[in-house]
C-alpha cells in the first residue's frame, strides 16, 4: 500500500513537472511569436515612414535623435494641402530633364507616362488639368546664379536659403520687390537641363512635344491625307524662314532683316518678300525642282569648292563640275570628296563661273533639295528661299533633333548602299549624294510626310486619350507644334499670349473645357537694355502669373518652366564653329562648353492649386 502511494505521488510530481515544462514552452513560444510579431509590424512602419513624404519633400536619414529633432525644428512644410500636391524626394533627386516634363504630362492626364521618381504626387487621380507656362530667361543668370553652381545643387533651390545667401531679391532688378509671385506660387525653383549632346543643346519646346512611337502605336497613328497637287506637298517640305534661321541658313535679301545684304563675292535670284511663302501661288506654279551636292577640300582652315553637281526631279544629270579654288589646297580629303590632285589637273572652272550657271538654272520657280544644304549654300556662296533638306525632312530617322546621315538614310530608306565600292568606304560621289537626296524627297511626296515617323506630337498623344488642348505661342511654332490643338492661337506679341491662355481657362466656364493649356512667353528672353524697361518687363511678369494663377480651377497642375538657360552666346559661337572659315582655337572650345552648360541649364517650378487658397498667406507657410 505504500508503495504504491509513494509510486503515485512520483507519478503526479512528473505530470506537475512536465505541465510546467509545457507551460514555459508555451510562454516562450507565445514570446517569440510576439517578438516576431513586432519585428514585422515596426518594419512595415518603418517602410511607411521612409516611403510617405514629410513636408514638401522626404527628409535625409538622420545619424541622431538630436540631430532629428533639429532638422524637425529647422524644415517646415511650405505647403500643406487637403487636395493634390507636388512633393520633393531629396533621396531619389537630380537634375531634371525636359523628356521627364513630357512624362509627367502624360502620366497626369493619360494611362501612360512614368512618375519622376524624384517627385511624389499626393492625391495624383484629382488633377484633371495642366497649364504649362515656358518662359525663356526665367533662368539661373536671372537670379544672379551660374550653372556651374545650381548643377551641383542636392536638391530643388529653396528660396528662403537664396534670400539668406543674397542671391535673390538683391540684385539689381530687385527680383523681391518686381517678380515677388514665384515664392509666393512656388516653394523651390528645380534646376532643368535641355536635352542635347557634348556639342549642341536641343530645342526644348520641340523635344517636350514629341513623343516617341513603339512599334504597336505606330499602326494607331492617323497618317494626314496626302493631297492631290504634288507642289501642295512640295510646300509642306520646305524649310520655313524660322528653320532655314535655327539651322544656319544663309538667308537671301528678301528674308534677312532691314540693312543687312549679301557680301559682294555672293550671287541669288532676285525676289520680292511679299512674293514669297504665299501658299495658294506657290500651288498654282510649275516649279522645277533641282538636287545639289558639293564636294569640299581644304586650304587651311577654310572648305573651298571643288566639285558641284545637280539633277533633276527625274535624277538626270543637268550640271557636273570639278571646281578649281582661288585658295592653295592644304589636304584633299580624298577619303571624304573622293578629290585627289590628279583630277583637279588642268581645271579651269572657278566659283564665279558656277555662280552664273546657276543663275541660269535657278530662278524663282525653283525649289532646291540637298542633305544639309547649308554647308552647300555656303560653298557656292549663293541664296534661296525655297530649299528642301532631307537632314530636317527625316529628322525622327535618327532621333529626336538629331540628324541622320545622308548614307544612313539611303540604306533605311532607299535599300541603297551610297559612298562605297565593292563594300568598301570610298569618297563621296556629289552626283551619287544628289541622286539619293532627291529620291528621299520623292519618297515623302509619294507617302505623305509621316510614313517614316517614329514620333508624334504630345497634343496627337493626349487627343488618343480624349484630352484635349490648347496651344498659345508665336506664330512659327503654332505651325509647327499647334496645329492639331483644339484651340490655337498665332500671337505676336505677349500680351497676345496672356490674353490667350486666360481665355484657354475662363473657357472652362462656357463648358469649353481643356486639360492641356500651353502658352510662351518671349518678352523676358529678349529684357531690354535700359533698367526702367528691364524692370516694367519683370512687374509685367509677375502680374501675368499672379493673374493665370488667381484663374486656375481647384487641383490644376500648374508648371512654369524655362526650358533652358541663356543660350544667346552659345548660338554666336555654334555659327563661328560652324563656319569653315574662322580658326578654332582651344580657348573658343572651353568658352564654347561653358556656354554650352549655361543654354542647357534652366528653372522649372512645380505647384497644384489647392480648392481654398490665399497668395498673401502662402508666404506664411
Amino acid at each position: 500500500m505504500k508503495d504504491r502511494m509513494k509510486r503515485s505521488n512520483e507519478i503526479e510530481e512528473k505530470v506537475e513537472t512536465n505541465n510546467e515544462k509545457k507551460s514555459k514552452v508555451r510562454k516562450i513560444s507565445t514570446a517569440v511569436d510576439f517578438i516576431a510579431s513586432t519585428r514585422a509590424r515596426l518594419s512595415e512602419v518603418s517602410s511607411e515612414v521612409k516611403s510617405k513624404p514629410i513636408g514638401p519633400y522626404h527628409r535625409k536619414k538622420t545619424k541622431s535623435k538630436k540631430e532629428a529633432k533639429r532638422r524637425r525644428k529647422k524644415e517646415k512644410p511650405i505647403v500643406r494641402s487637403h487636395g493634390p500636391e507636388f512633393y520633393f524626394d531629396l533621396n531619389r533627386w537630380k537634375i531634371i530633364d525636359i523628356k521627364e516634363l513630357q512624362n509627367l504630362i502624360l502620366h497626369l492626364l493619360t494611362d501612360e507616362g512614368r512618375r519622376p521618381e524624384w517627385l511624389y504626387i499626393e492625391k495624383e487621380e484629382e488633377i484633371k488639368k495642366v497649364v504649362f507656362l515656358m518662359i525663356p530667361g526665367l533662368d539661373p543668370s536671372l537670379f544672379g546664379l551660374t550653372a556651374e553652381t545650381v548643377v551641383k545643387a542636392k536638391g530643388p533651390l529653396n528660396w528662403e536659403k537664396l534670400q539668406e545667401k543674397g542671391l535673390f531679391g538683391n540684385s539689381d532688378l530687385k527680383l523681391s520687390e518686381n517678380l515677388p509671385i514665384l515664392p509666393k506660387i512656388f516653394s523651390h525653383g528645380c534646376v532643368t537641363r535641355a536635352s542635347g549632346d557634348t556639342k549642341r543643346m536641343f530645342n526644348p519646346t520641340g523635344n517636350l512635344f514629341n513623343c516617341f512611337l513603339s512599334e504597336a502605336q505606330k499602326g494607331s497613328v492617323k497618317h494626314k491625307e496626302i493631297p492631290e497637287n504634288i507642289y501642295e506637298r512640295i510646300y509642306s517640305c520646305l524649310l520655313t524662314p524660322e528653320e532655314m534661321a535655327q539651322n544656319d541658313y544663309p538667308l537671301p535679301t528678301c528674308m534677312a532683316k532691314e540693312g543687312q545684304v549679301l557680301p559682294d563675292d555672293w550671287v541669288e535670284v532676285p525676289m520680292k518678300a511679299s512674293d514669297i511663302f504665299i501658299k495658294e501661288e506657290f500651288t498654282r506654279k510649275n516649279f522645277k525642282i533641282l538636287s545639289i551636292d558639293c564636294e569640299m577640300c581644304k586650304s587651311n582652315d577654310l572648305s573651298v569648292l571643288t566639285r558641284v553637281s545637280i539633277v533633276d526631279i527625274d535624277c538626270n544629270v543637268v550640271y557636273d563640275e570639278l571646281v578649281m579654288p582661288e585658295e592653295p589646297i592644304t589636304d584633299y580629303l580624298t577619303p571624304f570628296s573622293g578629290i585627289t590632285e590628279e583630277r583637279l589637273k588642268g581645271v579651269t572652272t572657278n566659283i564665279k563661273d558656277v555662280q552664273n550657271r546657276l543663275l541660269e538654272l535657278v530662278d524663282s520657280d525653283t525649289v532646291l533639295i540637298g542633305h544639309s544644304l547649308e554647308c552647300d549654300l555656303k560653298a557656292l556662296k549663293f541664296t534661296h528661299p525655297y530649299v528642301i533638306d532631307t537632314s530636317i525632312l527625316y529628322t525622327n530617322s535618327g532621333g529626336i533633333f538629331s540628324k541622320s546621315s545622308l548614307k544612313m538614310l539611303s540604306h533605311q530608306w532607299l535599300k541603297r548602299s551610297i559612298q562605297v565600292d565593292d563594300g568598301k568606304i570610298v569618297g563621296h560621289d556629289s552626283i551619287e549624294d544628289a541622286k539619293a537626296a532627291m529620291d528621299l524627297v520623292k519618297l515623302k511626296l509619294n507617302n505623305g510626310l509621316d510614313f517614316d515617323k517614329s514620333y508624334e506630337n504630345l497634343i496627337q498623344r493626349l487627343e488618343r486619350y480624349n484630352k484635349t488642348s490648347a496651344f498659345i505661342d508665336y506664330v512659327g511654332k503654332v505651325q509647327l507644334l499647334g496645329v492639331d490643338a483644339k484651340h490655337s492661337i498665332k500671337c505676336t506679341n505677349d500680351d497676345e499670349v496672356f490674353a490667350g491662355v486666360l481665355n484657354a481657362i475662363s473657357n472652362n466656364r462656357n463648358h469649353i473645357y481643356h486639360n492641356f493649356i500651353w502658352g510662351k512667353f518671349k518678352d523676358l528672353e529678349n529684357l531690354p537694355e535700359h533698367e526702367n524697361d528691364k524692370l516694367t518687363t519683370l512687374k509685367q511678369l509677375n502680374d501675368r502669373i499672379e493673374k493665370i494663377y488667381s484663374c486656375l480651377p481647384a487641383y490644376t497642375a500648374f508648371i512654369v518652366s524655362s526650358g533652358s538657360g541663356n543660350a544667346r552666346e552659345w548660338e554666336n559661337l555654334y555659327r563661328k564653329k560652324m563656319n569653315s572659315g574662322v580658326n578654332w582655337t582651344a580657348q573658343d572650345q572651353e568658352i564654347y562648353e561653358k556656354e554650352l552648360l549655361k543654354g542647357k541649364i534652366g528653372l522649372t517650378f512645380f505647384r497644384v492649386k489647392s480648392d481654398c487658397e490665399n497668395l498673401d498667406e502662402s508666404e506664411d507657410k
